[in-house]
């Protein structure tokens, strides 16, 4: 008996140091992440994609540099002119996003930030593109809603939606409203996982709001 506990304790040690992070790793995180989320929308992110990408191919394991490359990637799109080019970047997104995928499963930020792609893909060419996509947008804001109803990142993408659709097609800022007062008294209460998850959007929710 002795034994065999002294093998669970073993192995549970053994597991315990195999999944501890490494300090540079985060250091490097910390920084870049923080980097990023105090970066001015529509400053380019491309030189803190590159850094990140460094480490997403070197530590293999971890699902949150492939994150921040596509949440780059997303950001760059939303900003950039050229249709062909938002779509390049998107596509970057989407290769990263396939890693993701086999890292990590159900997980409330993975499905928003699904969501926000389909969404910058839905406004490549609203016209065209509004059925597939708009559709793909409530199906994962729906699975994040599900893991997390208290994620403030998805009341604010479902304000965002509706504040940006015009008032003839269901929406506008008064629609959008209560929705994004949600998501701010969400924000209000929200702690991120670490100084390496994510924690963007309130600063997107209050210009919206104050456009109202």
């Amino acid at each position: 008996m002795k034994r065999i506990l002294l093998t669970i304790i073993m192995l549970t040690f053994i597991f315990a140091k195999s999944h501890a992070q490494n300090p540079a790793y985060l250091k490097a995180m910390e920084g870049l992440v923080s980097e990023i989320q105090n970066t001015q929308f529509g400053t380019p992110l491309q030189a803190s994609a590159n850094k990140m990408e460094r480490i997403a191919t070197t530590e293999k394991t971890e699902w949150l540099p492939n994150y921040w490359v596509a949440y780059c990637c997303l950001m760059d799109s939303y900003s950039e002119k050229d249709a062909g080019k938002k779509d390049q970047l998107l596509d970057k997104a989407d290769t990263y996003m396939n890693t993701i995928d086999k890292l990590v499963k159900d997980n409330d930020e993975v499905e928003v930030l699904r969501a926000n792609l389909a969404s910058a893909r839905m406004a490549v060419n609203p016209q065209d593109r509004w059925m597939k996509y708009g559709g793909m947008v409530q199906k994962t804001l729906g699975a994040a809603k599900k893991l997390n109803p208290e994620n403030p990142r998805i009341a604010l993408l479902e304000g965002q939606g509706i504040f940006f659709t015009p008032e003839n097609f269901g929406g506008g800022k008064a629609k959008a409203k209560p929705i994004l007062d949600k998501s701010m008294e969400q924000f209000g209460k929200f702690k991120p996982a670490s100084n390496i998850h994510p924690n963007w959007g309130d600063m997107t929710a209050k210009w919206m709001l104050s456009q109202m």
